[in-house]
């Protein structure tokens, strides 16, 4: 589920991180060293936050048992839809799923139903109008369960403003791994339509992890290694802009572009001047994406005249 742009993006962070580090300090090759291994590392970690809301959803259903639990001692009898969350299909088959328990394990979820701030977010997620009109109904059919589930990720957990700052102060990279997240959730989602769970499966963050890791350190340690030439073609072709006068962003960003173009044969330029520019809309100046598309086209004409550009294949099918 993971994608080129997606890799990209996380290239072009870690790439400003250490564009930042090195001016203070002297061990540049550690630096590239240990930020590569942060760059495969986040990339793999990505699949932790798809595993982490399955589990919110499966504490969420304790803390309603818990509480269904409880009743069973009130004097006063309430109506047992109430407690519909404890006993929700879906959410039991989840719970007990194999690779969703293997998926936990992996990545060491310890969470319980004892954490204070899941049932912070418990009490939130009574206030909304699905779970409302949830507990209204009496013994609700799979339909109806896989309904909310759908509902309690999609318009709750992906939308609840205090659990998304939860995720984004355990991984800086939370606004673009979220994408990822969603995205395996969704094809998760689409999985569960059947009574017997015979067709669920469970997301892949990647058809080949290993060739997209691969993709990223290459692409991280050939603008690092690179970086003196690619300045020099940047500062030649950017026409009455010195090099000081261009963004840190951009810089890494043609940087990036360059790279593309010169050591992975594979890649279109087209596709790699494009993916540049839709980046730099997003991580950069207003005017940045235009300076970017005028600056790569310059110079992927020099770069083809001086034969350094020498592209094979039929080329990849970028974010598929």
């Amino acid at each position: 589920m993971i994608n080129r742009r997606s890799l990209r993006v996380k290239v072009l962070q870690l790439l400003f991180s250490y564009y930042n580090q090195i001016s203070l300090r002297k061990d540049k090759g550690d630096a590239q060293l240990k930020i590569s291994n942060q760059l495969e590392e986040s990339i793999c970690s990505i699949e932790k936050g798809y595993y982490d809301i399955f589990t919110l959803c499966i504490i969420f259903k304790e803390i309603n048992e818990e509480k269904r639990i409880i009743s069973k001692s009130e004097l006063i009898k309430k109506s047992q839809s109430r407690f519909n969350l404890s006993k929700n299909r879906v959410i039991c088959f989840i719970q007990k799923n194999s690779e969703i328990i293997d998926g936990q394990i992996k990545y060491d979820n310890k969470w319980t139903l004892k954490n204070e701030k899941i049932r912070a977010w418990y009490n939130l997620l009574l206030k909304e109008d699905f779970y409302i009109d949830y507990i209204k109904i009496n013994k609700p059919n799979f339909e109806e369960d896989l309904d909310f589930f759908q509902n309690l990720i999609l318009k709750f957990l992906f939308k609840n403003v205090d659990v998304m700052h939860f995720f984004e102060e355990g991984n800086i990279f939370w606004s673009e791994d979220f994408l990822v997240v969603r995205s395996m959730i969704k094809k998760t989602l689409k999985s569960l339509n059947s009574t017997n769970f015979n067709k669920f499966a469970v997301a892949s963050l990647s058809d080949d992890l290993g060739d997209d890791v691969k993709f990223a350190r290459s692409l991280f340690n050939c603008v690092i290694d690179n970086s003196y030439d690619y300045d020099n073609y940047i500062t030649k072709f950017a026409k009455n802009w010195d090099l000081e006068r261009v963004s840190s962003m951009d810089k890494i960003i043609l940087k990036m572009g360059i790279g593309e173009m010169t050591h992975f044969s594979n890649i279109p330029l087209k596709v790699t001047i494009n993916e540049c520019i839709d980046i730099a809309k997003n991580y950069s100046s207003p005017k940045s994406s235009k300076f970017i598309n005028g600056l790569l086209d310059v110079i992927s004409l020099s770069l083809l005249k001086e034969n350094k550009i020498n592209k094979s294949g039929k080329g990849l099918i970028d974010n598929k």
